[in-house]
């Protein structure tokens, strides 16, 4: 159904993403492929919903023998979708953006790229991939039609994938993110403003009216005719919940990356205090409030830091428990992932946080010594709009 780029400029975040993917299928292009188990249920909506018009269309065949058709059709269809899919993936491997994985999922499919594209014209031509190949399937299938028979299960399976991949074609054109049509228009606004942010938001926007325009045409033309009538209305819905939940995902990611400039770890540093190891974890408390401070290093013999002490960990640690609870019980041995320069911001920040995702980060200066620790949370603060929390440094 459509690509999504990992954003490098915000949070990871997917509308149709889950922690599993689903049932791996096969690699393309080195490309892992998945089918989402919520792919079961479109594929009996669509057994239940077509097996009627196998029936009526098909001489001589039984009930069983059209569900079988129908069903074999919603096959099809999901190798339809992949396909579509793989177009964007090859476009986006041939301009160099890395590939995650392609899921095959309820609502059709979609390509993971971890990168965005750099400029609107590999926006334009990783888009528009997927639709014009869904066009050539439909075209493909079309030239069949002339020779088979009428009345026969090829006859129609060949019809409803031409009918199938027409729909997903001119669907996915529509103008509005997720969509491709909505990258499209993200890649037009982006040519003529100069901004790729003000392209998001324009086909974000577009995006909600497609859905609301998807929803009401299918609320005003609720059928009274059958199985086929309702499992199209039922998938209208279904389908206008998707372009609304990505379309506010895709302004929230525009909204984050707006303050991305802003985002400097200099301004957010907290001070600390270094502790041993076998410190209690009441007294590495006690000196922080003591010098006004939120954040623990835990230093070696040497006075060389080797952890950062969790604070949410310490939180949970119970009150009583403290005394006799060391620092290093609650601490995260440093990684070079977690030690980052002062001189970090905006996007680099949000980079190192996905490349090795913590609670906190050991932040040096130049000379390689620790000026403090930089909280996720107070990060997240300022992505979301709100003041960081009093302790950081101003």
């Amino acid at each position: 159904m459509s690509y999504m780029a990992e954003p490098a400029s915000g949070p990871r975040q997917n509308p149709v993403r889950t922690q599993s993917a689903g049932l791996p299928v096969g690699r393309f292009f080195g490309v892992p492929v998945y089918l989402s188990p919520s792919w079961v249920f479109i594929a009996l909506l669509i057994t239940i919903t077509y097996s009627e018009l196998v029936e009526r269309s098909v001489n001589g065949i039984s009930t069983t023998g059209a569900y079988a058709v129908a069903f074999a059709f919603a096959v099809l269809l999901a190798v339809s979708l992949l396909a579509h899919e793989l177009g964007h993936t090859a476009v986006s491997l041939a301009f160099g953006l890395p590939v995650k994985r392609v899921v095959i999922f309820l609502l059709g499919g979609v390509s993971e790229i971890e990168k965005e594209p750099d400029n609107p014209a590999q926006e334009y031509l990783v888009a528009v991939a997927g639709p014009l190949v869904s066009l050539v399937l439909a075209a493909g299938s079309a030239c069949l039609l002339p020779i088979v028979d009428g009345g026969t299960i090829p006859r129609v399976v060949i019809f409803l994938l031409v009918w199938s991949n027409l729909a997903v074609a001119v669907f996915n054109l529509l103008p509005g993110l997720p969509l491709d049509g909505g990258r499209l228009i993200r890649a037009g606004a982006w040519k003529i403003t100069g901004d790729k942010l003000t392209g998001t938001r324009v086909a974000a926007w577009g995006g909600r009216v497609v859905a609301v325009v998807v929803l009401v045409g299918a609320v005003v033309s609720v059928p009274t005719d059958g199985a086929l009538g309702i499992g199209n209305v039922l998938l209208a819905g279904l389908l206008a919940a998707f372009i609304w939940v990505g379309a506010t995902q895709s302004l929230s990611t525009a909204t984050v990356s707006a303050r991305l400039p802003a985002l400097e770890i200099g301004a957010l540093v907290r001070p600390t205090i270094s502790v041993p190891p076998d410190l209690p974890i009441a007294e590495a408390l006690r000196r922080a409030w003591d010098a006004h401070v939120r954040g623990l290093v835990v230093v070696d013999a040497t006075g060389v830091p080797r952890a950062l002490v969790s604070e949410s960990h310490v939180m949970a640690v119970p009150e009583a428990r403290r005394p006799w609870t060391t620092v290093a019980d609650v601490a995260r041995p440093l990684e070079p992932g977690l030690v980052l320069a002062d001189s970090l911001s905006g996007a680099e920040v949000v980079e190192a946080f996905r490349k090795t995702p913590a609670s906190e980060y050991l932040v040096v200066g130049r000379d390689g010594r620790a000026v403090g620790v930089l909280a996720a949370v107070d990060v997240a603060r300022v992505l979301q709009g709100r003041p960081a929390p009093a302790g950081s440094t101003p």
